[in-house]
């Protein structure tokens, strides 16, 4: 009889020892805003993309990489994006700048009176937006899908502006179904983007957040012994 011998496998490796950190949202937990009726505006995509981002922009700074990112809705013009910076910026700066920048494409009109969203920071690259003209109501389902759409793609564009700017700041979308999670990996080097999501999961079992799946328990078969003459 020949025995094989079972190779173990490895763990997958990363090349790229650029990585700095991951912020991710917990798709369970998001839940708890569920609610049942259509909506006129969206509750939970703008919030929830903001978070994420300013804890991109968090590391990026911790890591002395100039890059600011946040997530900006215009419920009135409906759209929604993200408003990229090489310095940190307020709210109300980053409502201004979206609200400029739609100005100078064509989509407000210059006479529109908006002087309270004026900006004073000279550190702004740029803009990516999505249009949600063509929306007229929100679900939370389709919230969830808009949320892990923009993380995938929105992200995209807004990448590719930071490095048109020189600016070193990695970063890619990243969503485990089996972990209900969905983020953003950062990085302060180039790397393979197939790594992204081997990165997220190494970067969960190091915290302890990564569930495993319970072992099934096995059956021990009970033998009893009986006997037709007692």
């Amino acid at each position: 009889m020949t025995v094989r011998k079972i190779k173990k496998q490895l763990p997958p490796t990363l090349s790229n020892t650029g990585f700095i950190g991951a912020t991710f949202a917990d798709t369970n937990e998001l839940l708890t805003n569920e609610y049942h009726f259509s909506r006129k505006h969206m509750k939970i995509t703008h919030h929830v993309l903001d978070a994420l981002l300013q804890g991109v922009t968090h590391l990026f700074q911790q890591n002395r990489i100039e890059a600011a990112i946040s997530c900006v809705y215009l419920p009135k013009y409906k759209k929604i994006g993200l408003v990229l910076s090489k310095q940190p910026f307020g709210r109300r700066e980053g409502v201004g700048y979206f609200i400029n920048y739609l100005k100078e494409i064509g989509h407000i009109d210059w006479e529109e009176k908006t002087k309270e969203y004026e900006i004073h920071n000279t550190s702004f690259i740029g803009v990516i937006f999505a249009d949600l003209d063509k929306i007229s109501k929100f679900t939370f389902e389709f919230e969830l899908q808009l949320l892990s759409k923009f993380v995938k793609d929105l992200i995209i564009p807004a990448k590719e502006l930071f490095l048109q700017h020189h600016v070193k700041a990695y970063i890619s979308g990243v969503e485990n179904e089996d972990q209900h999670k969905v983020g953003f990996v950062l990085s302060i080097k180039p790397y393979d983007e197939r790594e992204a999501d081997l990165y997220f999961i190494e970067y969960l079992k190091e915290r302890g957040l990564y569930e495993e799946d319970e072992p099934e328990e096995e059956l021990i078969p009970i033998h009893t012994k009986w006997s037709l003459f007692k």
